[in-house]
């Protein structure tokens, strides 16, 4: 493996498949079993995930597999990953692809290239090094899964039967793949049917397979609505004609996959190679399928499926490190197909592997399934589909998966699988219940389990559904009493009925006290605004020990959870009450669609806040501020609300003649409007100036009956007219100033000064303070939905603006405002001087001034701000940045009397994803460059920081990710500080060493 060093790919993060000692070596089970040697010789990962599966040429000759097979089986495994060809000097890359051109060429490197050591580094932040693959694993798996359910459908086979029919055939495809069921065991599975591939091709063959899935694997499998299979079977041809049997016999074909290079719209069944099929995958897809037959149903039952790398990795964090170790109990409450169960299965088996030595045996596999696993849910057929899960995911694991007919398991329903439904419901019914909360199940298993994992539904119940809300409300309350939370336990609402954090409170019950809670949320918690909202966090935090969460938010409507439009979080904790000093980690992924495009997401340390559990209670902006900001952000929001006492919406409603609200209603016209007769009438789509209504270009409002008129004072001057909708840029007008009366439509939202002392400079205050970067800050910053699931302001976010009442403001401000002002009602803003009057009010510096313009221009919820982030560096831009950094280190290692240099290090191979640069102290000579091997110190290939300290001189090497959110002023500040925190004690003691 020495070679992939010097391709960039760091020692822990090769597994080496012909290694049979390395646990990592069971997620490639498929890759090593029934073969005398592995199928590939070394897998580079990221993240636990495979990055780079690398293959020795001479082997590879050897062996005499095409590459093209070889893409194509390793595209079977679902990862975006790629195919490396180890040759003497060089490397050659490949893009795993179902399906592979006939003659694809590879790209390939140099061994002693400068550009060779950057190459799995590139890999890792997202680059596609050859051109991609177009078909994605899951997307052709779930539409034939589709297809094969609409065939029986549209035959007259009802949903249920055509679920549970097609899950059965995926089932013996599985195991034929795996090699588990082999022709010799035909006779045994249905003795009428000439092949394997026949066995579903007629009813007498059909009642023959399903009689022995029964008999093998317990009544587990999805239940068919009729035990008597011959009659069942038979009546079904009977009814829907032979064709029934094609989709079924469809999943079953075995012929080999067609030549690559054969142009083909789609894959076909035959084209799948059940041998490599991830079980998650099959999971997840399926899940997803119940819920494309009933879309009505999974809006009401608010269910999303999850990614099956989604709950790998959140059985990674919530296994690390836990005591109990391969014996611990799991439990997911909302189990659905089982994705998380066969993610924590495995992970216990891998447990197992790890704490012995030795891996585990088909007996001990079997007991961490039986008495270890165990799964809630409501719906039958989902439950069945976990069975299928769990059983395939044992029988891979399985070092010796044969003979078939020793396989047989215990009954999973009842035991590993409960059935939580509320009494009185039907078997598959896909309606809101109570379930995992209800009485009927709650109490039956507090304080049991070691690890609680899942992904309970999301989003808010409907309002027909309020008795089952009123259930979870007082769920919560029970746990909070229980956990000795008297003021919550009296006053716990749950918000929104939303019905994802109850089973927060559940797995509190459920889990053993200092045991793992684990679960996928939607994110809108983490920023509500509203007082329920905030209560309700407050409360979860009051509750249990949060250790970390990850911020989905700028992932939604991205492969990383497809299907998933709304922001997702992944909350991780200890089931304990938290000290008054706890923290824990935040981390919020930024978008970058190099890496997201194929399902992957960068988890950095680097962009992880540590966050004061009192901080969030107090604040309750706090964990928006540092989604879309930093530190610094958190700073400058508390100076701003320090020195601004109250807010628009506070002054507006306490000083009198003041009145805002929405225009006017039209809908159904049942009220007097004859008050705005003749008024002129500012209509949606007004363009005519972007800060200014011109009153004599506008018809006169003609009476014809209004749906709610709002009260007469809101149409009266001055105003000023705020857009529903707000426009990311601000020279095309957030609102419009209007020194006549108007008749306006609820698209604005009117701010009127008519009765008060000073109305005109108020509403020209309020024009300015609209249009400032600083507005548009504060929202950025503090907003619940701004910049989380919405890119326009709402007169919410102007109301709660930070307002500093005109009376304490100082001629020369007054003074400063009406300029700016005027120039607006001009229309020849200067926005610099704009920008800067309004800063001041609030007291900013001019380095507090550059955090908000760097925040904006990064990090606003626009593609422009998106882009600008992710674009590659400038030399001025990152000269801009050194020379900050250096300033900002000079300020603080010059009082101990030591001088600081910081250099861009141009030997750097270029090719690299980070852009680097050396930090010397006292005249000691920088590196040349990057030492030899630095990749194993760097702490992962998809950071987006290294620093590397020297250890004789007093140095460092730093490197960037070569993206302009990293390199800004704001962000040397930041960089700054934490280098002097963490290096700064040691820089200065090599340097006293060196002079000594």
């Amino acid at each position: 493996m020495d070679v992939l060093l010097e391709f960039g790919a760091p020692s822990e993060s090769c597994v080496d498949l012909h290694d049979e000692q390395d646990v990592r070596r069971l997620r490639y089970t498929d890759l090593v079993r029934n073969r005398q040697t592995p199928l590939v010789d070394y897998v580079v990962e990221q993240q636990a995930q495979a990055l780079l599966y690398v293959v020795d040429q001479a082997r590879l000759r050897h062996d005499d597999v095409p590459i093209t097979r070889l893409q194509r089986t390793l595209a079977m495994r679902g990862e975006p990953a790629w195919l490396g060809v180890l040759k003497p000097g060089r490397l050659d890359i490949y893009a795993t692809d179902l399906q592979p051109a006939a003659a694809v060429e590879p790209v390939w490197f140099s061994r002693d290239s400068q550009e060779a050591p950057s190459i799995l580094p590139r890999l890792a932040q997202g680059e596609s090094l050859a051109p991609p693959a177009t078909l994605r694993l899951r997307d052709a798996l779930l539409d034939l899964m589709t297809d094969a359910g609409e065939a029986l459908r549209g035959l007259g086979v009802s949903t249920h039967e055509a679920i549970a029919l097609t899950g059965r055939a995926l089932f013996l495809r599985y195991l034929i793949g795996r090699k588990i069921v082999l022709p010799d065991h035909l006779p045994k599975i249905a003795p009428s049917a000439a092949s394997l591939d026949a066995c579903m091709s007629n009813d007498a063959t059909l009642a023959e397979t399903n009689l022995w899935l029964d008999n093998t694997f317990n009544g587990d499998l999805l239940a068919l609505p009729e035990t008597d299979y011959a009659a069942y079977f038979r009546q079904l041809v009977q009814q829907h004609g032979q064709a029934v049997t094609q989709p079924l016999s469809a999943i079953l074909t075995l012929d080999t996959a067609i030549e690559p290079g054969v142009s083909q719209r789609r894959l076909a069944w035959g084209d799948l190679d059940f041998d490599h099929l991830p079980i998650g995958l099959l999971s997840e897809t399926y899940e997803e399928l119940i819920h494309r037959f009933d879309k009505s149903a999974r809006h009401a039952t608010s269910v999303y499926y999850t990614p099956y790398h989604i709950a790998e990795y959140m059985a990674e964090e919530a296994f690390h490190g836990l005591p109990e170790g391969s014996e611990a109990r799991l439990l997911d409450p909302a189990c659905g197909a089982g994705v998380f169960l066969v993610a924590g299965l495995r992970k216990l088996v891998e447990l197992r592997f790890r704490e012995t030595g030795e891996r585990p045996t088909r007996e001990q596999i079997r007991g961490i399934l039986h008495q270890q696993v165990v799964g809630f849910d409501t719906n039958g057929h989902a439950r069945t589909l976990a069975a299928l899960a769990l059983y395939l995911t044992a029988l891979e694991l399985d070092p010796h998966p044969a003979p078939v007919e020793a396989l047989r398991f215990k009954k999973l329903e009842g035991s590993a699988l409960i059935d939580v439904a509320d009494p009185g419901s039907q078997t598959g019914e896909l309606v809101p219940m109570a379930g995992s909360l209800g009485d009927h199940v709650f109490d039956h298993y507090r304080d049991t389990f070691d690890v609680v994992i899942g992904n309970p539904p999301w989003t808010s119940l409907s309002v027909k559904y309020g008795a089952i809300d009123c259930i979870f409300t007082r769920r919560c309350r029970e746990v909070a009493a229980r956990r000795g939370l008297d003021k919550i336990a009296a006053n716990y609402h749950n918000p929104d009925r939303v019905p994802d954090l109850p089973f927060v409170w559940g797995a509190m019950a459920w889990a053993k006290p200092g045991g793992r809670i684990a679960l996928a949320l939607a994110g809108r918690w983490l920023f509500k605004q509203s007082s329920k909202g905030v209560a309700a966090r407050n409360a979860l935090f009051e509750a249990l020990k949060v250790t970390g969460i990850l911020n989905g938010a700028a992932l939604r409507q991205t492969q990383v959870w497809p299907s998933v439009d709304q922001p997702f979080c992944l909350l991780f904790a200890d089931n304990v009450l938290p000290e008054p000093n706890d923290q824990f980690v935040f981390v919020s992924p930024h978008y970058e669609p190099d890496l997201n495009d194929k399902g992957l997401l960068r988890v950095d340390a680097s962009d992880a806040s540590p966050v004061a559990f009192s901080l969030v209670m107090s604040t309750p902006a706090a964990l928006k501020t540092l989604y879309r900001g930093t530190v610094l952000d958190m700073a400058i929001v508390n100076k701003i609300k320090q020195r601004a006492k109250s807010t628009i919406g506070d002054y507006w409603k306490a000083s009198s003649g003041l009145n805002k609200g929405r225009g006017f209603q039209v809908a159904s016209r049942a009220q007097d409007d004859t008050f705005l007769d003749g008024k002129p009438e500012l209509q949606a789509d007004y363009d005519r100036h972007p800060f200014r209504v011109l009153n004599q270009t506008l018809d006169g409002y003609i009476p014809r009956g209004l749906h709610r008129t709002r009260a007469p004072e809101i149409y009266k001057a001055p105003l000023l007219l705020v857009r529903e909708a707000s426009r990311q840029d601000r020279g095309r007008g957030r609102a419009l100033i209007s020194d006549s009366d108007l008749a306006y439509s609820e698209s604005f939202c009117g701010y009127s000064g008519a009765e008060h002392p000073q109305g005109d400079f108020l509403i020209r205050y309020l024009l300015v303070a609209i249009h400032s970067q600083l507005f548009e800050y504060a929202a950025l910053m503090t907003s619940g939905k701004f910049g989380v699931e919405r890119e326009a302001f709402q007169v919410l976010d102007i109301d709660r603006f930070p307002f500093i009442p005109p009376e304490t403001l100082s001629n020369e401000q007054r003074q400063s405002i009406a300029i700016c002002a005027q120039q607006l009602i001009d229309n020849e803003p200067d926005w610099p001087m704009l920008d800067r009057s309004v800063a001041q009010l609030y007291g900013l510096s001019l380095a507090d001034q550059q955090v908000v313009s760097d925040t904006l221009a990064i990090n606003a919820p626009y593609a422009s701000a998106r882009d600008r982030g992710l674009a590659h560096i400038s030399k001025q831009q990152a000269q801009i940045f050194i020379d900050s950094l250096e300033k900002d280190l000079a300020a603080v290692f010059e009082v101990g009397g030591h001088s600081v240099r910081v250099q861009s290090l141009n030997s750097a191979s270029e090719a690299l994803p980070w852009r680097f640069f050396s930090i010397s102290l006292d005249e000691a000579a920088p590196p040349p460059g990057l030492p030899e091997q630095w990749v194993n110190q760097a702490g992962g290939l998809g950071v987006s920081r290294i620093t590397l300290l020297s250890a004789d001189q007093s140095s460092l090497i730093v490197g960037l990710l070569n993206r302009y959110r990293y390199w800004t002023q704001s962000q040397a500040r930041l960089l700054a500080s934490e280098l002097i925190w963490e290096f700064g004690a040691r820089l200065e003691e090599l340097s006293q060493q060196c002079e000594d």
